[in-house]
C-alpha cells in the first residue's frame, strides 16, 4: 500500500514589513491595512484602542480575540483551512513584542488559535518561531 504524506502547515510570525520569501505565504493581520485573508484574523479597531490606551488588560484582550475568532470560523470556515493549506503561513502584525519579551500581540494567540483548528482538521502544523528579513 502506498504512503501518503500529511500535509503540514508550517506557520511564524513576523513584524509588519516582513517579505517573505518562495513558498511562504504572508498575511497581513492587522485592523490597520490588513486586506483578503488576513483580515479575517484581525482584531477590531476597539480591541486595540482599548489595549493600547489601557481599557483592558491581556487577559480580557485574550478573551475577546479568541471569542472574536470562534465567530469567524464559524462563520468562514474555509478562510481558516485556506490558511492553513499554505507549506509557510508567517502572520504578520504592527507590534513590536516578540516570543522573547511579553508575548502580547495576537499573532501569538493565532499561531495557538490555527494549531486548533489544524488539529480539529487533522492537518499537520509545525510551530515556527519569529522570522525576520534577511
Amino acid at each position: 500500500m502506498a504512503e501518503t504524506k500529511q500535509q503540514i502547515c508550517a506557520v511564524g510570525t513576523a513584524r509588519i514589513g516582513y517579505r517573505g520569501h518562495v513558498g511562504q505565504r504572508v498575511l497581513d493581520t492587522t485592523v490597520k491595512s490588513a486586506t483578503g485573508l488576513g483580515a479575517v484574523f484581525a482584531p477590531t479597531w476597539s480591541m486595540v484602542m482599548d489595549w493600547k490606551w489601557g481599557k483592558s488588560d491581556w487577559g480580557i484582550y485574550t478573551q475577546h480575540y479568541t471569542s472574536l475568532m470562534r465567530e469567524r470560523y464559524h462563520a468562514n470556515q474555509v478562510a481558516f483551512l485556506e490558511a492553513l493549506q499554505s507549506n509557510e503561513l508567517i502572520v504578520c502584525c504592527y507590534c513590536n513584542d516578540t516570543h522573547s519579551s511579553t508575548q502580547h500581540c495576537h499573532r501569538y494567540l493565532l499561531v495557538d488559535i490555527l494549531h486548533k483548528v489544524a488539529d480539529r482538521h487533522q492537518i499537520g502544523f509545525k510551530t515556527l518561531s519569529e522570522v525576520y528579513n534577511r
